[in-house]
């Protein structure tokens, strides 16, 4: 089992939590929603990295509500992992090739709890049993947990012990761990054998961390924590007062401002809520909670939804399979309806045209793939993606970076030592420069065709894109595609064993951006039953073998074609009917681009009714944000972007950067450790934090915040009095205690089976 993925979240917002000030929230003059809904903010620092397992296992254990169920037997609950691991949310992958639908998408772990308490005065005793399933392995982690005093102003942690072990199968435990809060402070310790089972990376050997915090009062405290990693150790010590937070790893000692004021406080949102006019929540019908009983009679608990369906793997679930719909109401059992399910090893998307002006999108980065750099610009890397943005006052592109991909770390951006100038000129020749911005909602195009020197970019074209999953009905019976069009044929030959082949696609179409002839055109049909894009030869345009796609970094996450148009006629270029243009496809109303891959992404999934009509869900909305004026929003101040809201807390589009964990100051994207953080936060203003749903006003409020401290100079923290600690013991080994023991007084048994539906679903108790 891999530390990162069983259980982590609130506690360096628990273990630091007393390093950062209580931040006074606007008071609702009303009690909708907009007013009501809890804000919560979090520190995150470098011991951050040491502590998101205890974070994690405090997110799930709080959503798995045993203290709503007290004394009402053993019941099942879901819990999404993407909501309770930091990991899900912030990251130094920052490319195009990221999918907000792999994140949006719920990925649950099923957990078994009993929630006791004798009386009222007796502490609550908690048993809990979470499976983990991932691709490589699967384990179930067995907690036990007791909590004597709940959590208060005085004492913020509250008094509790929570003891777990990770087992794989049935073998000993790979993971073991506690946490415990008291009056004083907080102790955490776990333990992580390498090797199978996802342990310690793979690697072999032991992985530890040792947290220890101590308090003095509300406003004050110090501690040590000590990682060690495939057999690397890093150690902090650190201390904090009401103003500052002071932190050394033996060789550097920093000092950080603990005031959320400072102007170099770093600030991030995760999550975001919108509200209608009445302060109303915005909810969109985005899926359902479905059950499978697979022929051992098994049942697997899972989700349908928009981005499609998710199920834990073991399930091995194929088309054609029934599914139940499970509906709860308060108070009552829930009922099922049965489904059933279709899928696809791919999937279709429509894009559908907007435009705003050149002049428009000043100084928003967006990425761009150069094949052939001649005139780009001195000392550019053919075949590269770039990121860069228009600068209107000096009437050129500015080249900021050059992404990097590769399958162990996704992909980066890496800063250019110097911002390069790039003519309009450039992209002329090939009808304009296409790219991908997340603050324009995705694929764009800069329409640059017959465009000269003294063109005013009031006047140049910018397209857009909104995009809508294809449904099997809407798919359209022939699609034509110029640039990047594979084949079944063709992926399997690219991806077969020692390949030579240059691409997956057929190759007079790889990367073309020239005019094509007649006979260069690909063509497609598809067959709506099985909601599939065939090639000429009638094969399923499909390719999931994973192994394959990680052996080459730049398709790890999948195969995408190129733009995909039903008018042969609307891609003439222009003067010469006799050839077509793929710039002439970026000016259509309406294109479609088709992927594959092993991803849930990359697949279509629905259901249908009884009647065979398949059931469709919300897309998400577009809105647009104009963004404030004012430093604090760097380059973006005063434009305006495209945001995407999948649902509730689902909010995506807010361009990054990334930022160093030891410094928390801004660095290029492949620097070691760094992370991938939105640029700037909206603002919970009626004024300043309204979008626009077309001409429908919404209000956005932030609901989950990362604070990052101001660095000072050191003096500033010895000035103040902060002092690192010395003689602090950490904890050890020696405080474990093992609740899959049945010699042990936190014993927990054997994983009870619960045949009713959840109860619990990611915090909210359904019945």
């Amino acid at each position: 089992m891999k530390a990162r993925h069983p259980i982590r979240r609130t506690a360096l917002a628990a273990a630091l939590a007393a390093a950062l000030p209580t931040l006074a929230l606007a008071a609702p003059g009303t009690t909708s929603a907009y007013n009501t809904d809890k804000q919560n903010t979090h520190v995150e620092d470098a011991t951050s990295e040491g502590v998101n397992q205890v974070n994690m296992i405090t997110c799930i254990m709080t959503s798995l509500r045993p203290d709503a169920l007290v004394n009402q037997g053993n019941y099942l609950a879901l819990v999404d992992k993407n909501k309770c691991d930091p990991n899900a949310r912030s990251s130094t992958s920052n490319s195009s090739s990221d999918s907000a639908s792999s994140s949006s998408a719920p990925s649950y772990m099923n957990a078994i709890v009993n929630s006791t308490r004798a009386s009222n005065s007796d502490p609550m005793m908690v048993k809990t049993w979470i499976d983990e399933v991932e691709k490589d392995h699967s384990a179930t982690i067995y907690v036990h947990t007791t909590a004597t005093e709940a959590p208060s102003s005085s004492n913020p942690y509250g008094v509790f012990r929570l003891d777990y072990c990770g087992k794989v199968d049935t073998g000993s435990c790979k993971m073991r761990g506690y946490l415990q809060g008291s009056t004083s402070g907080i102790d955490y310790f776990e333990t992580e054998s390498g090797g199978g089972g996802g342990g310690g990376g793979g690697g072999g050997g032991t992985n530890t961390h040792a947290l220890t915090l101590t308090t003095s009062g509300t406003d004050s405290g110090a501690g040590k924590l000590q990682m060690t990693e495939m057999g690397t150790t890093v150690s902090y010590t650190f201390a904090y007062n009401a103003s500052y937070f002071r932190r050394s790893d033996g060789t550097n000692d920093q000092c950080f401002a603990r005031d959320a004021s400072d102007p170099e406080t770093g600030m991030s949102v995760w999550s975001y809520g919108l509200y209608d006019g009445n302060g109303d929540r915005v909810n969109l019908n985005s899926g359902f909670p479905v059950d499978y009983t697979a022929g051992d009679g098994t049942v697997y608990h899972g989700h349908m939804g928009y981005w499609g369906l998710w199920m834990p793997p073991s399930a091995n679930i194929a088309s054609g399979a029934t599914v139940q719909r499970v509906q709860y109401t308060a108070g009552q059992e829930p009922t099922k309806t049965n489904y059933t399910l279709l899928k696809a090893e791919g999937r279709l998307t429509k894009y559908t045209k907007k435009s705003r002006t050149l002049n428009e999108i000043d100084k928003i980065k967006f990425q761009t793939w150069v094949g052939n750099v001649t005139g780009f610009f001195s000392g550019a890397t053919p075949n590269t993606q770039y990121e860069m943005y228009w600068d209107d006052s000096a009437a050129v592109f500015k080249v900021t970076g050059m992404v990097d991909c590769n399958s162990g770390n996704g992909c980066q951006t890496k800063d250019l030592d110097a911002e390069q100038s790039v003519a309009p000129s450039f992209f002329a020749s090939q009808g304009g420069a296409r790219g991908f911005s997340k603050a324009l909602g995705g694929e764009l195009f800069v329409a640059l065709a017959g465009v000269s020197s003294g063109t005013p970019s009031s006047s140049i074209n910018v397209i857009y894109r909104v995009q809508d999953l294809v449904y099997p009905a809407d798919m359209p019976t022939t699609l034509y595609c110029l640039r990047d069009c594979p084949t079944a044929a063709t992926m399997a030959s690219y991806f077969a064993s020692g390949s030579a082949d240059a691409s997956p696609f057929v190759s007079s179409s790889f990367n073309n951006w020239n005019p094509t002839a007649a006979s260069g055109i690909v063509s497609y049909s598809s067959d709506s039953a099985a909601a599939a894009l065939l090639d000429a030869n009638s094969a399923a345009v499909t390719f999931t073998d994973s192994s394959a796609l990680q052996s080459r970094p730049q398709y790890q996450w999948g195969v995408r074609t190129g733009r995909l148009f039903t008018s042969l006629a609307a891609a003439q270029c222009a003067g010469d009917a006799t050839h077509y243009c793929d710039y002439k496809v970026e000016e259509m109303d309406t294109y479609y681009q088709w992927e594959t891959g092993p991803n849930q992404w990359n697949q279509f999934a629905a259901v249908k009714d009884s009647s065979g009509n398949v059931v469709t869900f919300d897309a998400p909305l577009q809105v647009s944000y104009t963004v404030p004026t004012g430093t604090a929003y760097g380059d973006y101040a005063g434009k305006s972007i495209v945001l995407q809201y999948g649902g509730f807390g689902e909010l995506w589009g807010i361009p990054g950067h990334c930022v160093s964990h030891l410094t928390n100051e801004p660095v290029s994207c492949d620097t070691q450790n760094s992370r991938y953080v939105p640029a700037f936060v909206i603002p919970f203003d009626q004024t300043l934090g309204q979008v626009m749903n077309g001409a429908t006003p919404m209000l956005a409020k932030w609901l989950d915040r990362e604070i990052r401290f101001a660095r000072k100079d050191l003096s500033v923290c010895t000035t103040a009095g902060v002092t690192l600690p010395t003689g602090l013991t950490l904890p050890s080994a020696s405080g474990l205690a093992d609740p899959t023991d049945p010699d042990s007084p936190i014993y927990v048994g054997d994983k009870p089976t619960v045949t009713a539906a959840p109860r619990v679903i990611q915090g909210e108790v359904k019945y």
